[in-house]
């Protein structure tokens, strides 16, 4: 039965193109594409500027002071805590531990002969902070990061850490395939670069994402990792319903028995709280739409006829029919209907600072694949602060409908259950309360795109 479950998954995986494989001499090349860009772009852009000495909690209180951000008791309830952390952490390295070594086989023999501990030094709580949309878990995560005055951290979002991940196991298993515990030797590495991990929008989604992480977190933990982390999820939520969750239960214990889980809640979604709009979503698909689309372009372009380019990464490419300008004009079925993943969207944002999705179409169950990559493109432009100009069938609150479509949807499911002899089974991947959930944050990180804080901010500095 599980090697059924894992062929449906691995079905689902391939009609959502969330699958990757990389050659091996891509390495190097995968590690500075996925990691690299987004922390130097956490560092780059940090809207903190960090003064030598400067605490989570002074540098909150000085933001508030000059009426920066409005007093909010519960983020700084979050942010004491992580100033908290951030003493602790003055006071702590993680344990040495032998150096990796690309022989399997001496490195199968160092681990079992030096096994890392599972309590190296008493390393101080790692933090899991969860919460509604919007009530400002990325900005303490941020202010804790932009504060740490220490060289060997890393902030991520988690499409790129899994992408890295998945790459990275690829690579071992194919030029080291004596290796027993791949994991373990990508640990090492993590650690090395950095122990203190911040990783923003915790999520499992996906059996492979959850087998990996089951086992990678106990490897990081037993090196003396310090985690930091967001998500829209209490620990004990997480993967809920998903296929096969049994297994996933002892990386939920393991997280409640290292973190301290805290609650941001206010009941404010501050992205959503009206503020100056900038006209770039734009209704219904017509000619009128059309021509203001077309205007900003030949204003944010100056003009500038409009070229195909061809971004060529990870061996493969990704074509983009028109651009100027740092600019990119794409179709709604050109990055979102077809076999598209995350890795596709993160190239994509390195190189335009503003991206136009033309024809969005109205959504529902019927089309959640191109809702799911819609919802991961969102977070990829929202994480590297890209601007968005859009056209769709209908208002955003109407673009997405999970009810709608969900009959037809689970029909077909169970009839694809039936051909491969799979039994019931209770998912929230196959009930659509996933993409409901996940379509509630990305309409959150829309409203706040279209204000003209965002739109001035990003495409002033371009």
């Amino acid at each position: 039965m599980s090697r059924l479950l894992l062929t449906l998954a691995r079905h689902r995986r391939l009609v959502q193109s969330h699958s990757l494989l990389l050659p091996t001499n891509r390495v190097l090349a995968i590690q500075q594409s996925l990691i690299r860009p987004f922390s130097q772009h956490a560092q780059s852009t940090a809207v903190f500027e960090a003064t030598q000495g400067t605490t989570p909690l002074s540098r909150h209180d000085t933001i508030t002071h000059k009426g920066s951000f409005r007093i909010d008791p519960h983020q700084r309830t979050i942010i004491e805590h992580l100033d908290r952390l951030w003493h602790e952490l003055q006071h702590y390295t993680p344990p040495p531990h032998p150096t990796p070594t690309p022989h399997g086989f001496l490195y199968n023999v160092s681990t079992w002969i030096h096994p890392p501990s599972k309590h190296p030094h008493n390393p101080p709580p790692s933090l899991y902070v969860y919460g509604d949309v919007g009530t400002g878990k990325t900005m303490v995560m941020d202010l804790f990061y932009d504060t740490l005055p220490i060289q060997r951290k890393r902030r991520v979002h988690f499409h790129a850490f899994m992408l890295d991940i998945h790459a990275r196991i690829h690579c071992i298993k194919t030029t080291q395939p004596q290796l027993t515990n791949p994991l373990a030797l990508i640990a090492d590495t993590l650690v090395q670069e950095a122990y203190v991990l911040c990783f923003d929008e915790f999520q499992v989604t996906d059996i492979a994402d959850a087998m990996i992480l089951r086992k990678l977190l106990d490897e990081l933990f037993a090196r003396g990792m310090v985690l930091v982390t967001t998500s829209n999820r209490h620990p004990t939520d997480l993967y809920k319903n998903g296929i096969q969750r049994p297994s996933f239960l002892p990386c939920i214990d393991l997280l409640l028995a290292q973190c301290r889980v805290l609650c941001l809640d206010s009941g404010t979604d501050y992205r959503t709280i009206a503020r100056p709009t900038s006209d770039v979503y734009f209704y219904p698909l017509n000619q009128a739409t059309r021509q203001k689309v077309e205007t900003l372009v030949r204003q944010w372009t100056q003009d500038t006829p409009m070229t195909p380019m061809t971004l060529a990464f990870l061996s493969r490419t990704l074509v983009i029919p028109q651009q100027a300008k740092g600019v990119a004009w794409v179709r709604f079925s050109e990055v979102c209907a077809g076999p598209l993943s995350a890795a596709d969207y993160l190239e994509l944002v390195k190189h335009f600072h503003t991206i136009v999705l033309t024809e969005i179409p109205r959504m529902t169950m019927k089309h959640r694949a191109e809702a799911r990559r819609f919802i991961t493109l969102i977070d990829a432009m929202y994480e590297s602060k890209v601007v968005l100009v859009a056209s769709a069938e209908c208002a955003l609150a109407d673009v997405f409908n999970a009810e709608e479509g969900k009959e037809e949807m689970e029909a077909s499911l169970r009839g694809d259950m039936e051909e491969w002899c799979v039994g019931h089974v209770s998912s929230s991947l196959f009930t659509g309360q996933e993409e409901a959930f996940a379509f509630q944050r990305a309409m959150s990180r829309l409203i706040q795109m279209q204000s003209k804080e965002w739109v001035n901010k990003q495409v002033g500095s371009a």
